[in-house]
């Protein structure tokens, strides 16, 4: 007897076998079904699919045979696999590799074989399809046509078990992301074990990349081999490739590839890499990634793999995004919270070493940083900087006056003077132990724990912050950060500078209007000042300047139009008109131009006065809501995605109570009927709510198609009122159209024109009273449709007139309210009707009803359709 030899690429094959996840498994139908086929159409008494584990042949699928396996060193199996064709043994007994084989001396005692091998969906051999019979027989060439179309059956059955894998993995995935237990990282960690278990790689990474500097951010790895928060040159990685690829990285065998040369297959002998780019927050993070040290043969990652690592990528961005969002508005929180204590304390004239004092204590807390220092930069009568500290952890700290800025070590921070020296000179931000490229300086700590940053006011170099000791190190992210607070100590750096002048040579009065110079300047909030008659800026604060990216002398040769887009000529001329009436204008939410040239949001309150000349200066909040919008639009992605998960099974939860509140299962008790009756009200209302809520993100986001077309305005108004009579019958409201309009056509979405009128409609029904009228009146104003609804109800009231169109708004909030409603229907008629280049408004006296009527440009009845989104 021959015991089979094992294939040059076992290890592989084995592998392969492994990956099926299907020795040991239960019986299946779909291996059965085609073992029972394949026993039945050759007339033989045994048919199996097989496995060639590692030292056992094992049975998927048994017919005829009273076993579940037998050892490797006797299996005809084992042979088989060695070659792609078909193995056919005619008579064993003949066959010198089997003629004294257990299995042919004894039971089952085999004289007739045939096994077509089966193959991985990556090409390798890991068992049989076999026949076997007590009897020698002839095998023809039609017979093994016949046995290879029965093996593809089996493969494609195998093929499918790695589809059913990859489904359990992403059904692993969804319930991670369900899974509120523990930290977004330990989150993160386990999507990570995931993916390393699906893909069968021992290395999997999410990586942070700044500059030249790759950091773990988490990982999954053999003993021994990565940490959390490890560092790497950047272009050493991998990573470098996939940036560079801009899209999913695939290497299956670095060594035959292109990039065999790459300084990380050098260090690190990684042979097989996939790989794609993180982007949070709407910026470029890092990578996530799996490796191995093996090759992927022979047929490489499959699309399963592919497709995988698409979706593990857009989770752990969704994961990502949600964690930053919250670090952002918890650091926002905390930083505001650190500039209004710094400021309340100085201007409320404290002690001003404690108001540095105190922000030092708020740097470090930010940062996690146990030492650090607050130091002006002064010049000495020879114009070399010197440095005066305002605030230190050292309790040796420095005499009140000024010592050699060159010279740290005098502060208690020995090994920062490099640090201090680079940023004096760059006046840029410095991270100690970067390397020195790309132009870039580097400071001598040796490590990344060390930070030093300027302090500017305006263009001036005000001071030096120097943090030190940092574990986990610092990165170029939470130096961009502190900028608002760094922002804040020159302001005050400043102020004490020029509280110091004044308290010299100044009287009270001037010292109060220094105060007062402070106020303006230290407010977090841009400030301007703008000559009513010219419009040009008189003066504007740090934060506009820091908003606008435009120097103070720009911006003071500049009027306010010049950096105002033009759509909103007519919104600021009403401004002015407003001014003039009544004094004051706003909020008003409106862009400005960057000096780069883009547009960033603002939030504006104007308010005007007379300076002591008699000449007229409008005081302009301008407060910058770049970072508040994305927040918000971070919020209306997760409500977005939140209302897309529930829709569907409150949907049919909804349907169930339905068909239980009519009676199809069988009549309830009177208790029950009333709980299913109430179950089936409030599941109404929020499936109109997840509804409602999915409309506004869309046209938020854009993505809401609009089909214009020219329709009848007689036509379209009767089927709306005849479509709500319905609803408003429900209140015992009769809806009237109390004029018509034959003859005149509106270009329109059709669609999203009975959507606003439905809203209008059901809102007018139910708060008018018992046996009321609702009135439709449509009007042609110029080139302009007005339609209009009246209503008989209580009318709008005065504190809720401001927000009434405005997203979750209600009349009344409380929980015991008699409407209902979700609260944006107003929201959703505003957006649909401006998308339609419309305009809409509402007319209301309490206790006499309210007319809500919108316009829309009108169109000649012979003009085509066109759509827009």
């Amino acid at each position: 007897m021959e015991a089979p030899e094992k294939p040059s690429n076992e290890r592989e094959r084995q592998q392969a076998v492994d990956a099926t996840r299907l020795v040991g498994s239960a019986p299946e139908e779909r291996f059965d079904r085609l073992t029972r086929l394949a026993r039945d159409l050759f007339g033989v008494e045994i048919a199996l699919v097989t496995l060639v584990d590692r030292d056992r042949q094992w049975f998927k699928s048994c017919q005829g045979l009273d076993a579940d396996e037998t050892p490797r060193s006797v299996s005809f199996c084992g042979h088989a696999i060695l070659e792609s064709r078909t193995l056919v043994v005619e008579n064993a007994l003949e066959d010198r590799r089997f003629a004294d084989n257990p299995l042919v001396v004894g039971a089952p005692n085999i004289r007739f074989y045939a096994g077509a091998p089966l193959h991985s969906p990556d090409g390798y051999r890991l068992g049989t399809l076999c026949i076997i019979d007590p009897r020698p027989r002839t095998f023809s060439p039609e017979d093994g046509r016949k046995l290879r179309d029965l093996a593809d059956c089996v493969e494609r059955e195998i093929a499918a078990s790695e589809r059913d894998r990859y489904h359990q993995a992403l059904e692993a995935l969804a319930r991670l992301q369900t899974d509120s237990a523990g930290t977004p990282w330990q989150t993160l960690n386990a999507g990570l074990r995931l993916g390393a278990d699906y893909l069968r790689l021992p290395f999997g990474i999410i990586s942070q990349i700044e500059r030249n500097l790759y950091r773990v951010a988490t990982q999954v790895s053999p003993p021994e081999t990565l940490e959390d928060g490890q560092t790497f040159d950047f272009r050493h990685t991998y990573c470098e490739i996939t940036l560079a690829a801009d899209g999913i990285m695939v290497i299956d065998h670095m060594a035959e590839s292109e990039y065999a040369s790459h300084p990380c297959y050098r260090d690190f002998q990684l042979e097989s890499y996939i790989g794609m780019p993180l982007t949070v927050a709407g910026k470029p993070y890092g990578t996530l990634n799996f490796s191995s040290p093996e090759p992927r043969k022979p047929n490489g990652f499959s699309r399963w793999d592919r497709d995988f690592l698409v979706l593990l990528t857009g989770w752990v961005e969704r994961v990502l995004d949600r964690w930053y969002a919250d670090q952002s508005l918890d650091w926002l929180r905390r930083m505001e919270m650190a500039m209004a204590r710094a400021q309340g304390a100085y201007i409320s004239d404290q002690d001003r070493a404690s108001v540095f004092d105190g922000l030092l204590a708020d740097l470090l807390d930010l940062t996690g940083c146990p030492q650090g220092f607050i130091g002006e930069v002064l010049r000495d009568a020879a114009g070399q900087p010197c440095m005066k500290t305002y605030a230190s952890t050292q309790t040796d700290r420095a005499s009140p006056g000024c010592a050699p800025a060159l010279h740290a070590s005098t502060y208690g921070f020995p090994g920062l003077e490099a640090l201090i020296d680079d940023v004096i000179r760059t006046e840029a931000a410095v991270l100690a132990g970067e390397t020195a490229n790309d132009g870039q300086r580097s400071g001598q700590g040796g490590a990344n724990g060390y930070l030093g940053l300027p302090i500017h006011h305006g263009d001036r170099l005000m001071g030096v912050v120097g943090l030190a000791n940092k574990s986990s190190g610092f990165t170029w992210e939470i130096a961009g950060q502190l900028k608002p607070l760094l922002r804040t100590i020159g302001q005050l750096i400043e102020a004490e500078r020029g509280e110091a002048a004044k308290r010299e040579a100044e009287d009270t009065l001037r010292n109060s209007e220094s105060r007062l110079r402070a106020l303006f300047e230290l407010s977090p909030v841009g400030i301007a000042l703008i000559d009513f008659d010219s419009d040009r800026f008189l003066d504007v604060n740090d934060a506009v300047l820091s908003s606008s990216g435009h120097s103070r002398s720009e911006l003071q040769r500049t009027a306010m139009r010049d950096i105002t887009p033009d759509r909103y000529t007519d919104r600021d001329a009403e401004e002015y008109r407003a001014l003039l009436s009544e004094g004051h204008f706003g909020p008003y939410e409106k862009e400005l131009l960057h000096r780069d040239g883009h547009a960033y949001p603002v939030m504006t309150h104007s308010v005007l006065v007379e300076d002591q000349g008699g000449g007229r200066v409008i005081w302009r909040i301008v407060e910058d809501i770049t970072e508040r919008k994305r927040l918000a639009r971070l919020q209306r992605e997760f409500i977005s995605t939140v209302s897309h998960e529930l829709r569907t099974p409150l949907t049919a939860l909804s349907g169930s109570l339905k068909l239980i509140d009519q009676g199809v299962v069988g009549e309830l008790p009177r208790k029950g009927a009333e709980m299913i009756a109430l179950a089936y009200r409030n599941s109404e209302r929020l499936v109109a709510l997840i509804n409602d809520l999915l409309d506004m993100e869309k046209l938020v986001a854009g993505k809401m198609t609009f089909r214009m077309a020219s329709v009848s305005v007689d036509e379209l108004l009767q089927a709306v009122v005849q479509e709500n009579q319905a609803y408003a019958n429900r209140f015992d409201v009769q809806i009237v159209l109390d004029n018509r309009a034959p003859g005149v056509t509106l270009l329109t979405d059709e669609m999203r024109f009975g959507q606003v009128m439905a809203n209008l409609l059901s809102n007018a029904a139910k708060f008018s009273p018992a046996r009321g009228r609702v009135e439709v009146r449509v009007d042609a104003l110029g080139d302009r449709l007005r339609v209009a609804v009246s209503d008989q109800g209580p009318g709008i009231p005065d504190e809720f007139r401001s927000r009434i169109f405005s997203a979750f708004a209600q009349a009344d909030s409380s929980d015991t309210r008699s409407k209902g409603g979700t609260g944006l229907g107003l929201a959703i008629c505003r957006e649909l009707v401006e998308r339609m280049e419309g305009r809409i408004d509402f007319e209301s006296e309490p206790g006499r009803g309210a007319t809500f009527h919108f316009e829309l440009p009108g169109l000649d009845a012979g003009e085509g359709e066109r759509s827009h989104g």
